[in-house]
C-alpha cells in the first residue's frame, strides 16, 4: 500500500538544481524532527550518508526519486502535475469536491501545480517519513502551497517555514 503527501502550489516549482533541493531538505534539525515523528535518531546518519537524488529530465513521471537507503529499498517518489492540464485538473478536483473549509477551497482553486510525495508502509517507520515531509516543506515554500498531510489535515507554512494547521487558524478567535 502506498501513502501520499499532497502539495497544492500556487506557483510552479520551476527550475532548480538537485544540490539546492538536497540542501533545503537537510537543513532542519533531524534529531528534533525524529522526536516529533517518533523515529529512531540512529537512522539519521545512515540515511544522510546514502542520500541521493535522481532527477527526471523532461515531463515524464516521476519528477524525481530520493534514495536514502540501500539500492534494494524503495525510494521516495515525487511526482508533479500542471493543474491546468486535464490530468492535473482531475486530481485537483477530486480534492476540491471533498468537504473542505472555504480557505482551503480558495487555495485549491488557485493551485497551478500539484506535487505528490509517495511513500510505502515501511517508510512510515524510518527516515522516509521525515524526508517526505521535508520535501513537502520545500515544495510548499517554493511554490506558495498548502499541504495535505498523511494525517488527513491541511497545512500552510508560516514565516519560519513550519507547518501550521489550517484548521487551527480557522478555530482561533
Amino acid at each position: 500500500m502506498s501513502y501520499h503527501i499532497m502539495i497544492f502550489n500556487q506557483k510552479p516549482l520551476g527550475r532548480f538544481s538537485g544540490e539546492s533541493l538536497l540542501a533545503a531538505i537537510t537543513t532542519s534539525n533531524y534529531h528534533t524532527l525524529c522526536a516529533q515523528y517518533g523515529l529512531n535518531p540512529g537512522l539519521i546518519q545512515p540515511a544522510l550518508d546514502q542520500l541521493s537524488l535522481e532527477m527526471n529530465r523532461g515531463n515524464a513521471v516521476p519528477f524525481f526519486v530520493l534514495r536514502y537507503g540501500p539500492q534494494h529499498q524503495p525510494p521516495l517518489v515525487v511526482t508533479r502535475w500542471d493543474a491546468l492540464t486535464s490530468a492535473g485538473r482531475q486530481r485537483l478536483l477530486g480534492f476540491a469536491e471533498n468537504p473542505v473549509s472555504a480557505d482551503v477551497r480558495e487555495r485549491l482553486m488557485r493551485t497551478r501545480e500539484l506535487v505528490t510525495v509517495e511513500l510505502v508502509e515501511a517508510q512510515l517507520a524510518d527516515l522516509g517519513l521525515l524526508l517526505a515531509y521535508e520535501i513537502a516543506r520545500w515544495a510548499a515554500v517554493l511554490g506558495s502551497g498548502v499541504v495535505y498531510g498523511l494525517d488527513g489535515c491541511w497545512y500552510a507554512m508560516n514565516a519560519q517555514h513550519a507547518f501550521v494547521s489550517l484548521a487551527d487558524r480557522e478555530n482561533r478567535p
